[in-house]
């Protein structure tokens, strides 16, 4: 699947090709056609200096300039008139089209936009003006066909309805009547020629201008709408992670309050079974107690633990001859852990139980005694009573 910027660029390239193509187009043909172009302006010009040349000329022959004048003026107006009417009409009949396929929708659509509902948004041009031309088109059409018998007649009335505007002359009405026909067409073909060739290229820059401004909005739109469904996967996606890690740390912590609470029994088990009367052989119960926790938690991180471990191993060796060696190995191991994770404590305690000289030793704490000639008891604890410094 594309992405968000490659159907962008795809889009700024549909858009741009037909641009450039037409460019190239226009600029071919007014190279082409520049000098056509050149003379139908000098023509136009040309046109419009005879008619005020004709008009000169027939106010001229009144031989007074206040006559000169008003035939001048009231012919300027006159056909003045006639040009702006004829305009008009060329206006109205170079009117570009907007062509409508057989479902009624604009073959001359601007830009399209599918919106989020998956409803198509179609923009076209107005053609209120093309229906206004179209409308008038026919009624003027219309109206001259039916009255075509009456024309000469209306406009020989009309003739000399004009020429009693004018300086009194035989010829007047005519005068003006052709002046009329003059100005009339030469307007017509000039409003109708600059709607085609002025204006008609300009509707067609608008509307691709406005086509192209609508496909990068309907681009926009959709970009924007991937934005808020990626954010709202994320959001999503970052939320359930969150509750899934407080969940994980409310199990964590609650495994560890429970596997705590299990170490405090064990080691209330075990501190009372190791001080049960010798014939009860509680250090038994003690080393038993502690190996189904080991078994069951794994190996604790507390010295206490190891040092009552050691502690029922040095009873067992103290009562149990045949298995002193194995007593010792158990007991040595212990000791180690006892100061791995409690250097300063452990070597306190584990002294105390071990040198029989210790000047803080209570009657009955003599749980390691039986080592005390083992040089690798001498060499762990030292061969000195330690007493931590305050």
């Amino acid at each position: 699947m594309a992405s968000e910027p490659e159907e962008k660029q795809g889009a700024d390239r549909e858009l741009t090709a037909p641009g450039e193509s037409l460019a190239a187009r226009e600029r071919e043909l007014l190279a082409r056609d520049g000098s056509d172009l050149q003379g139908l302006r000098t023509k136009v010009r040309a046109a419009v200096a005879l008619g005020v040349l004709g008009l000169a000329l027939y106010a001229a022959h009144f031989g007074s300039w206040r006559t000169f004048a008003e035939a001048f003026a009231a012919g300027i107006l006159v056909t003045g008139a006639a040009a702006l009417v004829g305009i008009l009409l060329g206006f109205l009949f170079g009117i570009p089209r907007t062509l409508v396929d057989e479902g009624g929708s604009s073959s001359a659509r601007t830009g399209t936009s599918a919106r989020p509902d998956g409803v198509v948004a179609v923009y076209s041009p107005n053609t209120n003006l093309e229906q206004i031309s179209d409308w008038l088109s026919k009624i003027l059409v219309g109206v001259g066909l039916t009255q075509l018998n009456d024309i000469p007649s209306a406009l020989v009335r009309f003739s000399v309805w004009l020429g009693s505007g004018m300086p009194e002359h035989p010829e007047a009405g005519k005068f003006a009547l052709g002046a009329i026909a003059y100005a009339s067409v030469f307007g017509f073909l000039y409003g109708y020629i600059w709607t085609r060739v002025v204006l008609s290229p300009m509707f067609r820059r608008a509307d691709e201008q406005l086509r192209k401004a609508m496909v990068r909005l309907a681009i926009a739109e959709r970009s924007v709408t991937k934005a808020i469904a990626e954010a709202a996967v994320v959001e999503r996606s970052a939320t359930e992670t969150f509750e899934r890690a407080q969940v994980r740390a409310e199990q964590v912590l609650l495994q560890a309050k429970q596997r705590a609470e299990q170490l405090e029994g064990t080691l209330k088990r075990m501190l009372d079974r190791l001080y049960d009367p010798p014939e009860l052989m509680g250090y038994a119960d003690t080393i038993r107690i502690a190996e189904e926790h080991i078994a069951r938690e794994g190996e604790p991180d507390n010295f206490l633990f190891w040092l009552r471990y050691a502690a029922a191993q040095g009873q067992r060796a103290a009562r149990e001859p045949r298995v002193y060696e194995e007593a010792k190995r158990c007991a040595l191991e212990a000791a180690r852990k006892v100061l791995g994770q409690s250097p300063e404590m452990g070597r306190y305690w584990l002294s105390l139980l071990w040198h029989p000289e210790h000047p803080q030793r209570t009657p009955g704490e003599d749980d390691l005694q039986v080592f005390f000639d083992e040089p690798e008891f001498k060499a762990l604890i030292g061969s000195e009573p330690y007493i931590p410094v305050t």
